[in-house]
């Protein structure tokens, strides 16, 4: 669009302007509610060195769901790599994949390939911060506790409670993730509440595991494992709400490796060897898409560096009004629930630092230096879209990111992001985008509209795509999935 600042105000208050009663309108506008695609919004690692991109070929799980996990990006069913994924740090190579095609060799499980890995896992974190672009929406500046509350980093976290954990419990996201999506292929309408209820349970012992226990030696930690399904899992018992997670197909899917899944497992710790532990516990009887290892860096006043290495700010809707009109489903059954949008992109570092200083500014919208947006004003402030130059130019360009990601574009609630970093190489990093959000037209249309006007997304790759319904919080007397009908 030639001209953006007409469409700037759909919100009453305009840009710029606190608007209280309008929720979708977060003023200050980079990607609030449109902290989405491209890579370019929602939590990311500063310096952007994760680990290993998730993966291009499937990997079937042995029957314990150990040491069987193949690797998304690996390689394919014939140890090959896969088209247009990414190598991992830690994986397995050609040779020893042969034994067991698409799976890790016999004796050798995720944790330990992740062991090897660990080295350039902390390292990254140590140098990196997650890989956000957000700004004021009514929400929480800097990391303080939403409405919802939540435990410190590093505390246990609960895995039962109104909300599932790994959402916005604990409120700080934890240093390492591993996001993996599978498909289930022996879970039926007949064995589906069953399977739900016993991997809850599986959760809640998991996640408060003490020193010595078996899958987790060194305790639990904050570890939490968050649930989502896909459509085909949710139409065995509601096909209405089969369809709140289905994604439209995006312009930018063009290099997307795998669409949807059935089973959406995210493990998430400040220990970086206690996810993929989880994970192995938990993966009996299913088939993996892709999984990618993830990190987000320490928060430096409420903000991080991207891997462009530019501020992103910390923002998260912070009270129970934000948390109900743009995160939580409010009936149905998945009342109490939310629905994930997961998508990973490779980010074109090298090519985007081609750009000189003043166009990498003009790209954002922001300066690289501090933050601060191209209309002036504090980086954590209020950004004026409707700001000019003397000469009548746009001091925030037309196809800037801080423009197109503005939420008021939309009219869309606020939602909540809590994404990861990874870096297979120096040439090869990304972001996994996920955002929380009760309708998923939230993030399809605001992707729809960065594809149309955000140049960031000229230097995103998307490489997966997928939607899951998180289902309600669970407890003894409620187990995981017992919403769901029938």
């Amino acid at each position: 669009m030639s001209d953006e600042a007409g469409e700037v105000g759909p919100v009453p208050g305009g840009v710029g302007a606190e608007s209280a009663g309008a929720v979708g309108a977060v003023p200050g506008g980079v990607g609030a509610v449109g902290a989405v695609p491209g890579g370019v919004d929602g939590r990311r690692a500063e310096g952007g060195r994760g680990l290993a991109e998730g993966g291009d070929a499937e990997g079937r799980r042995g029957a314990n769901g150990r040491g069987a996990g193949g690797r998304a990006e690996g390689g394919d069913v014939d140890g090959r790599r896969a088209e247009g994924g990414g190598g991992r740090a830690e994986s397995v190579d050609a040779e020893a994949r042969a034994e067991r095609p698409g799976t890790t060799p016999r004796g050798v499980s995720r944790r330990s390939l992740l062991a090897g890995g660990a080295g350039l896992l902390v390292g990254a974190a140590a140098a990196s911060g997650a890989f956000l672009v957000a700004e004021r929406a009514g929400g929480t500046e800097g990391g303080e506790p939403p409405a919802s509350g939540g435990s410190p980093t590093g505390a246990p976290v609960a895995a039962h409670g109104d909300d599932q954990a790994g959402v916005v419990r604990p409120v700080v996201a934890q240093a390492h993730a591993l996001i993996s999506v599978f498909d289930a292929p022996g879970v039926t309408a007949a064995t589906l509440s069953a399977w739900l209820r016993g991997l809850g349970e599986s959760i809640a012992e998991l996640t408060s595991a003490r020193a010595g226990s078996r899958a987790l030696p060194d305790g639990a930690g904050d570890l939490t494992v968050l649930v989502g399904i896909g459509p085909r899992l949710l139409a065995l018992r509601d096909r209405a709400a089969a369809s709140a997670t289905t994604l439209p197909a995006f312009v930018s899917d063009a290099e997307v490796a795998h669409h949807g899944g059935d089973v959406l497992l995210m493990a998430a710790a400040s220990d970086p060897f206690v996810p993929a532990a989880a994970i192995d516990e938990l993966a009996d009887g299913l088939t993996l898409r892709w999984e990618q290892p993830g990190f987000r860096g320490g928060l430096r006043g409420g903000a991080t560096r991207n891997p462009f290495g530019y501020f992103d700010g910390i923002i998260v809707p912070d009270t129970p009004e934000l948390l109900d009109a743009g995160v939580w489903i409010a009936d149905g059954p998945l009342a109490g629930g939310t629905i994930c949008a997961v998508r990973r992109f490779r980010l074109d570092v090298d090519r985007f630092r081609g750009l000189s200083a003043d166009g990498q500014d003009a790209v954002f919208g922001r300066r690289h230096a501090d933050g601060q947006p191209l209309s002036g004003g504090d980086a954590f402030g209020e950004i004026d879209l409707l700001a000019k130059t003397p000469e009548g130019e746009y001091r925030v360009p037309a196809r800037a990111h801080a423009r197109a990601a503005h939420p008021s574009f939309i009219g869309a609630p606020l939602m909540h992001r809590r994404s990861y970093s990874y870096a297979d190489s120096d040439d090869d990093r990304g972001i996994v985008f996920l955002s929380f959000q009760n309708d998923i037209a939230t993030f399809s249309r605001t992707l729809q509209r960065l594809e149309e006007t955000d140049d960031l997304l000229d230097y995103a790759t998307a490489t997966t795509s997928a939607a899951f319904a998180i289902l309600p919080g669970f407890t003894p007397d409620r187990p995981l999935g017992s919403t769901l009908p029938g």
